[in-house]
């Protein structure tokens, strides 16, 4: 009897253990429906990672994704750029290279598009990623073999040099001109030959038949021909620049400017991306519409817009200071790129999104002041924190700093339809969510681009 007592116990017991740990699962999956459901356009992996990051399991989330994310990217290139919009062609005759063929009988001039074999490799700076010597460019028939080595290739035929000098090596140049370029120059390719498009800017977005927005997209690290970057620059003099706020980050009620953009606002609008780091991660401080919801931390690289809508990225307590005229300020740890260098080494105990120890590769944004003084989003993956800041220093960046990170959080959609009441809109890069995420409501906070001349008063904060 008392044995036959015991077992009744324990199975009563395992009934209870079992009953309550399917409770637990059933609550959890209740709950995990409904956040679901309150953001549809979000993937499913996204949204999980967010509800468990709302439920303080980040540290969960966080090793997750570094198993997911710990192979490096391939050197192998890649035959695709991941531009996904289509580019407004400027009245301008499209480059082409023309040579003369003279056959026996006649004399022909005929339009032919450049064909280089084997795969060239032209690095233009040198980086920690892909280091080089100052010699020569690097020829190779089979990508797999490349490494950080350079090699000179001859051949018996007559050629024109390819030696390409990396810039502050050997002379140093100075620019007083404060003038800020309508488009930016094109991008030479780091390998040869290049695909259709690449590093060529676009005009992506027009107001009153005026470019405002130029996009394109490169491969920037020759020695991970994988690894592709989506770069979008607009003039911060010629647009009215906005922090929206999420209903997560910062979360709250009473703001002016919302999880969405609507009302006078939506017709003026040309552009909007993500923003930053969750505030879990320590990303130091949020300023505006006259709240600190997070002190400003000096020393961190802060995206900082005036009061009259003119945005720039500069360090805090060194090329930014307080003055009483920015409207927002948001800081995302410290600059990946400072004075055109990269010096995110200089912070060894910056956790930049758990990269432990910089061996998590995934797809990353950043926002940085470009030398030529337009602003410059950047798009890129799969890199990890040292490959995202030399990746700055490739595209002339002058002061960088990370943003969002991971799935499609990095983000940059420009709107069809400008002066209408209803927009739509169009991501610049094929790994980019929902194209109207900062329409129909955002978990985080953003900032969005509109046309000065049109936007009503008081219309954004």
């Amino acid at each position: 009897m008392r044995i036959a007592s015991i077992r009744m116990t324990r199975r009563f017991f395992l009934r209870v253990i079992g009953g309550l740990i399917a409770a637990f699962l059933l609550v959890v999956a209740f709950s995990i429906t409904q956040y679901v459901r309150a953001h549809p356009r979000d993937p499913l992996q996204q949204n999980i990672a967010s509800w468990a990051r709302e439920n303080k399991m980040g540290p969960v989330v966080d090793k997750l994704e570094a198993w997911l994310h710990n192979d490096p990217p391939s050197v192998a290139p890649a035959d695709s750029l991941a531009l996904a919009i289509t580019p407004i062609i400027d009245p301008i005759a499209q480059t082409s290279t023309t040579v003369t063929v003279s056959p026996s009988d006649s004399s022909t001039s005929t339009t032919v598009p450049d064909i280089i074999t084997p795969l060239q490799i032209r690095p233009t700076v040198a980086t920690a990623s892909c280091p080089i010597d100052n010699t020569t460019t690097t020829l190779v028939s089979d990508v797999t073999s490349v490494s950080t080595t350079t090699t000179s290739t001859t051949t018996t035929t007559s050629t024109t040099s390819t030696t390409v000098p990396v810039p502050g090596t050997a002379t140093t140049t100075t620019t007083t001109s404060t003038t800020i370029p309508s488009k930016p120059d094109d991008i030479p390719s780091q390998l040869l030959p290049a695909l259709p498009g690449e590093g060529t800017w676009q005009a992506v977005m027009r107001v009153r038949t005026k470019p405002l927005v130029y996009a394109t997209s490169i491969r920037p690290l020759w020695c991970f021909g994988s690894v592709v970057a989506t770069m979008a620059t607009f003039d911060p003099t010629r647009v009215h620049t906005a922090m929206f706020n999420g209903t997560e980050m910062p979360g709250g009620k009473g703001w002016k400017n919302g999880s969405k953009i609507r009302g006078t606002a939506l017709r003026s609008l040309i552009a909007s991306f993500n923003g930053g780091f969750r505030f879990e991660h320590q990303p130091g401080g949020y300023v505006t519409e006259g709240k600190i919801v997070r002190k400003m931390r000096k020393g961190y690289a802060t995206l900082a817009i005036s009061q009259d809508g003119t945005s720039t990225v500069g360090v805090w307590g060194d090329t930014i200071t307080e003055e009483g005229s920015w409207a927002s300020l948001r800081q995302n740890l410290p600059p990946l790129v400072h004075n055109g260098k990269s010096v995110y080494a200089n912070y060894p105990k910056v956790d930049w999104g758990n990269d432990f120890g910089n061996k998590v590769y995934n797809f990353r944004s950043a926002i940085c002041l470009r030398t030529d003084g337009l602003m410059m989003f950047v798009a890129v993956g799969k890199v990890n924190i040292g490959m995202l800041a030399d990746t700055l220093v490739v595209l002339g960046c002058k002061t960088g700093m990370e943003l969002d990170i991971n799935g499609q959080w990095p983000y940059f959609s420009v709107y069809s339809d400008f002066g209408k009441a209803t927009r739509w809109g169009e991501v610049i890069d094929n790994r980019m969510g929902d194209p109207n995420r900062h329409l129909n409501g955002s978990t985080k906070e953003f900032f969005a681009l509109f046309d000065p001349e049109t936007l009503p008063t008081g219309a954004v904060k």
